[in-house]
């Protein structure tokens, strides 16, 4: 399992995914996992961090301190009224204020929406994702860069088609656990670092558990294409 302290050791490529749970989110997790990982990112989740006793609230402070940049996606809007997301962006702002050492990007669905919803961030935009899944690893390839330069929205695509492929049948293995749970999840992000590494869109996220994961799924994952590096999408400023 990918533990707190394996973060610690590489907190400039830690990203804090702040997203509603669900099977109706499973996509646009998988989509922003591909797209980290293609970026040369790991991205963490508080599912993933064992409860020591401290609490959940302290769970996600501690996680979220812990790594450079976050992402917050608050276009769950509806009934019932989820307002962790927002609480959770709250916590990033407070962190950036006092450190000045972490960065925050903020998705939305609806143009617009988030300036009414919460003015408190005015001159703060939201980058708008659609709720579709190429919307959304677009909006990760426009904010968060790679010192190799970024793949394309299209070659990041197929490898969250692989990764879907593949979810499946780690759910399976595991008893038909929700992605959202620490062992699935897991395993579907090390089967993404070494599809992507046959891809050629990442080179630097190698973990010793690939090799005993490969023989069981890597294998059930159809060819890829492999892509030459160097294709940079085309941005704003990114982090």
């Amino acid at each position: 399992m990918l533990g707190k302290s394996q973060f610690a050791s590489i907190p400039e490529k830690a990203v804090f995914l702040n997203i509603p749970y669900g099977p109706a989110r499973e996509k646009c997790l998988v989509a922003l996992t591909a797209a980290l990982i293609a970026t040369g990112r790991i991205p963490c989740l508080t599912f993933q961090v064992p409860d020591g006793g401290q609490g959940r609230l302290q769970r996600i402070f501690t996680l979220l301190k812990s790594c450079s940049v976050s992402v917050h996606d608050l276009s769950a809007v509806g009934i019932p009224v989820r307002f962790n997301m927002p609480f959770e962006l709250g916590l990033a702002c407070a962190i950036r204020e006092q450190s000045g050492k972490h960065e925050f990007l903020l998705l939305e669905r609806i143009p617009h929406r988030l300036q009414r919803n919460l003015s408190d961030l005015g001159g703060i935009d939201p980058i708008i994702h659609g709720g579709s899944v190429r919307g959304t690893i677009c909006a990760v390839l426009e904010s968060l860069s790679h010192p190799a330069g970024n793949p394309s929205t299209t070659e990041v695509y197929k490898l969250y088609r692989s990764m879907i492929q593949i979810l499946p049948a780690i759910k399976n293995e595991h008893g038909n656990q929700s992605l959202f749970s620490s062992r699935v999840y897991t395993i579907l992000f090390l089967v993404g670092c070494e599809t992507g590494r046959k891809m050629g869109l990442n080179s630097s996220l190698i973990f010793p558990q690939i090799p005993e994961i490969r023989a069981k799924f890597c294998s059930l994952v159809s060819p890829v294409p492999v892509f030459s590096s160097g294709n940079p999408a085309q941005s704003r400023t990114r982090i």
